[in-house]
Parts: structure tokens; sequence; C-alpha cells
């Protein structure tokens, strides 16, 4: 479990920072209006230009090579919950480096989310425990 909760949280930072950055790269693009094939490709073009965007691919590579290898060995139904903690991540970053508010109201919801991730990874250490006599 201490092998795979290592690789999970450099995952998540990883994609974290990925979905950081990929937002930063789209606000600089501005509003996307795609009214033709034309303008996909524009947009594709300006996008394909900004060093930014190739950061939040990167993050979100390395987020993908640790997933498929982490499922390799481990449970679906116990890694994937932890992904979640990318929402917790991205409202504890989002005020510093997207300038973003983030209501009570969210942090509720992220609360909850934390809540349910240690539910799960508890779940685990239960499974994981001898029995009692």
């Amino acid at each position: 479990m201490g092998r795979t909760m290592l690789l999970m949280a450099i995952a998540v930072v990883a994609v974290t920072l990925g979905d950081i950055w990929m937002s930063q790269t789209m606000k600089s693009v501005g509003q996307v209006r795609v009214a033709s094939p034309g303008d996909l490709f524009s947009v594709a073009a300006r996008v394909l230009a900004i060093p930014r965007f190739w950061m939040a691919v990167s993050g979100m590579t390395i987020f993908f090579f640790i997933w498929t290898s982490i499922l390799s060995y481990a449970d679906l139904t116990y890694v994937l919950p932890l992904t979640a903690l990318t929402y917790v991540l991205n409202a504890l970053l989002a005020p510093w480096l997207l300038n973003e508010v983030v209501t009570p109201t969210r942090w509720v919801g992220v609360g909850l989310i934390s809540a349910g991730v240690a539910l799960v990874a508890l779940s685990e250490a239960w499974q994981k425990s001898p029995p009692t006599p």
C-alpha cells in the first residue's frame, strides 16, 4: 500500500499541475468559438505554439503512465477513488495560480470528496489487517 500511495501522490500532483497549466493556456487563448473547420485549425495552431500547453500535456502524460502501471497490480476500486484528490488539490491551488474564488459550497464539496477518499484508503488498510480473535 505504501508504494501505491506514493505513486498515486505523484500522479495526482502531476495531473493537477497539468489541469492548472491547461487552464492557464486556454485562458491565454481566450474564449474559443469554432464556426468552421478553419477556426478549429486556427485555435489548434495557437494552442500548440504555447509552451505551457506542452507542460500540461507532460503532467497529464506522467499521470497516465503512473496510473497504468498501478492498475497492473492494484484494485481499480481502491485506486480510482484516490484520483479524486485532484479535486482537492485543484481547489487548494486555483486561488493562487488561477485567481479563482473557491466558494464555501465548493469547499464543502471538497470536504465530502476528502472524506470519501479517506474512507476508501482506510478500507484498504482494514481489509489487509489481520482479524481480531
